[in-house]
């Protein structure tokens, strides 16, 4: 075994604090500007990120810490890296849109048309990050009964649930992505309702 090492940065520590943040604080709702998904260039999220705060343009990058060994010294590495590949949201006007695109880190921009559902969903997935349990990435789940978490951490989060036995998956939509994030919970722990309220 070898030994233990750290590829994080000071940027990227400071990126990540925003994970500490509630979902209101890190995902405001009624900013002057318009929510934008912008597809970045390769591993080019995190340096949009630091553009963008620089530019004074509001963002949101939903980053995880991750783990991983070296199959030949068996060094174990630790990284911060985007929950979501290719993406960030940030919330500009026409102006800081235009802005934005010259940092030449983005290959499209696309506007949302559902503004107050998107920064909803995009609490929800916070709500998961900030929470610390474990969950996956995988593409958007369209069936299964929305429910509520009732107990726990995750306490007052919806989605849709998942799995026949009594742990379930609780799964977390992006509809403007076509990705989803889902989390282990007790079927017991939840309260099914009728349909998301974003």
């Amino acid at each position: 075994m070898g030994v233990e090492r750290t590829e994080t940065t000071d940027e990227s520590e400071s990126l990540y604090e925003i994970m500490e943040r509630s979902p209101e604080e890190a995902i405001p709702q009624g900013l002057s500007g318009d929510w934008w998904v912008a597809h970045t260039k390769p591993r080019s999220e995190k340096l949009l990120a630091a553009d963008l705060a620089r530019l004074g343009v509001p963002y949101y990058l939903p980053l995880r810490r991750k783990q991983t060994r070296s199959r030949k010294s068996g060094r174990l590495s630790r990284s911060i890296v985007p929950v979501f590949s290719g993406y960030l949201f940030f919330n500009a006007n026409e102006q800081n849109r235009l802005r934005a695109l010259v940092t030449n880190r983005i290959v499209t921009t696309l506007r949302v048309p559902e503004q107050e559902r998107f920064v909803g969903e995009l609490r929800q997935i916070h709500r998961v990050i900030a929470a610390q349990v474990e969950y996956q990435v995988h593409g958007q789940i369209l069936d299964g009964e929305w429910v509520r978490v009732i107990a726990g951490p995750l306490e007052g989060t919806e989605g849709i649930v998942t799995g026949r036995l009594s742990r379930a998956r609780l799964i977390l939509n992006v509809g403007m992505l076509g990705q989803a994030v889902s989390v282990r919970v007790e079927r017991s722990a939840l309260e099914r309702l009728g349909r998301p309220p974003f």
